[in-house]
């Protein structure tokens, strides 16, 4: 029982470590992806 305690409370612990690395590579992606966009918007606002 006690095993069994120990495998859920493990296995609990990764599942919230895997879901922010996954949140944290999500937000970094989109940043990534929106940078470009917006200074892109930017440079061509400027030059027209």
């Amino acid at each position: 029982m006690l095993i069994k305690k120990i495998v859920i409370k493990y296995s609990y612990n990764f599942l919230i470590t895997i879901r922010i690395t996954y949140e944290e590579l999500c937000i970094k992606f989109s940043s990534i992806l929106i940078g470009p966009k917006n200074f892109f918007i930017d440079t061509s606002k400027n030059f027209s």
